[in-house]
């Protein structure tokens, strides 16, 4: 029974913060009709998309019967679909930001950063076999871009931020973001380059513990959120309120 008791308290804590995955991808659909008509239409598919990753990559490396790395010794090793995911997730928000973001100058600087992100990514696999190592350099400039982009978009909307800014869902997101990724190259270089390091600092749970307050701020944000007070872009479509 203690054995038993030992071992779902492990599940638990190591898949905890799944459910602020959940938790937010519920919270987008609850919210879905003030939003469906703005560039941020298409968030719940990537929420559920990013649920699935992280499921399969648990399963891949805690079951030796599951695997997508046939190479010798790296069978448990689950960063391809990391991998991938890394390049949908910041060509997404890049968009999303690039469409939101009104000075012009911001935006160019966004298109370059997305560029930036597009080569390191098609450089990255010469040095880094892409199915079995993390993309630490592409990631590390994504994440540098994705936090740029984060604020010129606050500061955009920093007049309004002081006394509405329980309104603007896309608030909500960059702020989850900016818990996240500003953190993300560094649990991938020590990930990468001293497991024992990454193990002993107990870097797996801090990730564990931002990723559930990124995806809290953003469940915050669409529980929030109405439509008179939204102020998310739209997208070839005008508001039903007109």
């Amino acid at each position: 029974m203690n054995c038993m008791t030992l071992a779902l308290n492990g599940l638990l804590l190591n898949t905890y913060f799944l459910f602020f995955y959940a938790l937010a991808l519920i919270a987008s659909i609850y919210s879905y009709r003030w939003y469906y008509h703005t560039i941020l239409k298409y968030f719940p598919i990537l929420i559920g998309y990013t649920l699935i990753n992280e499921v399969l990559g648990y399963l891949i490396w805690n079951n030796n019967d599951i695997q997508i790395v046939y190479t010798e010794g790296f069978h448990e090793y689950n960063n391809l679909i990391y991998n991938i995911f890394d390049i949908i997730f910041f060509l997404y928000f890049y968009y999303v930001f690039w469409n939101t973001i009104t000075d012009q100058k911001s935006k160019r600087m966004v298109f370059l950063g997305s560029l930036l992100f597009i080569l390191s990514s098609i450089i990255n696999p010469f040095f880094q076999d892409f199915f079995v190592f993390a993309q630490i350099w592409a990631s590390s400039v994504g994440s540098m871009v994705l936090i740029i982009c984060i604020i010129f978009y606050l500061a955009q909307k920093k007049p309004s931020i002081r006394t509405n800014k329980n309104s603007d869902i896309l608030i909500w997101i960059g702020i989850g973001l900016l818990v996240f990724y500003p953190f993300y190259p560094f649990f991938l270089i020590i990930g990468q380059m001293d497991y024992g390091l990454f193990q002993k600092l107990h870097i797996r749970k801090i990730q564990h513990f931002l990723i559930a307050l990124m995806y809290l701020s953003m469940t915050i944000g669409f529980l929030r959120m109405r439509r008179p007070y939204s102020t998310v872009y739209q997208v070839n479509q005008k508001s039903p309120d007109g």
